[in-house]
């Protein structure tokens, strides 16, 4: 009776042993075998359980027993019952020599509901084999790579080159055009005049054929006073030696006054200017008699500051009459 009692105590010890051994599984398990080089190879962690908590997987850095890891995804849960009662931990791994490569047991921890001792449990262990790719030589010689093969010309292929190369030479005339145009725009003007007509006689001149043009008259205003500032400026380029044609009317009367001490000519170039500037910029109308004056005044402005030439006569002459005086 005794020896009955024994067994059935350590056939129950056993069972709850047993019970509780399966509280927990860890199994490695892979999606293929014996590949090439280079291939990968999908590994995956399946642990099942019960009254488990606290599951904690193992930490992967880039290798694994010699294995280069490819790529590490999130666990997978999976529930019944809106329990989890299964989770699922997958790995990429991949080798670049032949041979076999053994995966030992991976360690698995987790605790038990109101403990606080830490127990592990582990996976099985998994052998990879990776094989070089066969080369069969027998019979048949060893060749060398192919030479590169060529491709016929097609226009098509050149096309966007030649669209760039087009492109580049027209952003150049451009900016060639703008610079070049600005260079000028800045260079000094050098009005064209006759040399061999003296300045005054060339600007009255012009005057007089602006005058026959009636202008002003036909409402031309803007016409007018351009045209008839365009010969003051030429005279005054040729009396002074200023670049006239280039300034502004206020940098004009500036600069004629350190030449020029005629009050009466300043008053008439500063009126003639002044008028002309409305005309032209402001699209002003001059009444009749401001364009009187204004050819008026530019004759009287020549007279009054032109280059009078004395002749050897005239000198005598004066030479005379002062020894009579």
């Amino acid at each position: 009776m005794y020896r009955n009692l024994f067994f059935i105590t350590v056939f129950t010890f056993l069972i709850l042993n047993t019970v509780k051994s399966q509280e927990i599984t860890a199994k490695l398990t892979n999606d293929t075998n014996n590949v090439l080089i280079g291939e990968h190879i999908t590994l995956n962690i399946n642990v099942k359980f019960k009254n488990v908590n606290n599951i904690v997987f193992p930490v992967f850095a880039d290798t694994l027993e010699k294995l280069d890891i490819v790529e590490l995804f999130p666990v997978d849960t999976f529930r019944i019952n809106n329990k989890i009662e299964s989770l699922s931990k997958k790995f990429i791994v991949t080798a670049f020599d032949s041979g076999y490569y053994e995966i030992p047991p991976l360690i698995i921890s987790y605790q038990r509901p109101n403990e606080d001792d830490i127990k592990i449990t582990q996976t099985n262990s998994l052998v990879l084999n990776f094989n070089t790719i066969h080369v069969d030589t027998s019979g048949t010689s060893l060749k060398d790579i192919k030479p590169p093969i060529e491709i016929p010309f097609d226009l098509e292929d050149l096309l966007p080159y030649l669209v760039i190369v087009l492109i580049i030479l027209l952003l150049y005339y451009i900016l060639v055009y703008i610079f070049g145009k600005k260079r000028k725009k800045n260079e000094k003007v050098i009005p064209k005049y006759d040399p061999r007509i003296p300045a005054d006689l060339e600007a009255i001149e012009h005057l007089q054929r602006l005058e026959k043009e009636n202008l002003w008259q036909k409402g031309e205003f803007k016409k007018y006073y351009t045209k008839l500032t365009d010969i003051l400026r030429v005279y005054i380029h040729r009396r002074y030696h200023l670049n006239s044609l280039e300034m502004t009317s206020v940098e004009l009367i500036d600069e004629l006054n350190r030449y020029e001490q005629n009050f009466n000519a300043m008053n008439m170039i500063q009126y003639i200017l002044n008028i002309a500037d409305l005309a032209k910029f402001a699209k002003y109308e001059p009444i009749n008699d401001e364009n009187i004056e204004s050819i008026k005044y530019s004759y009287s402005f020549i007279n009054l500051t032109k280059v009078v030439d004395i002749s050897e006569e005239d000198i005598k002459k004066s030479n005379i009459d002062g020894g009579e005086l």
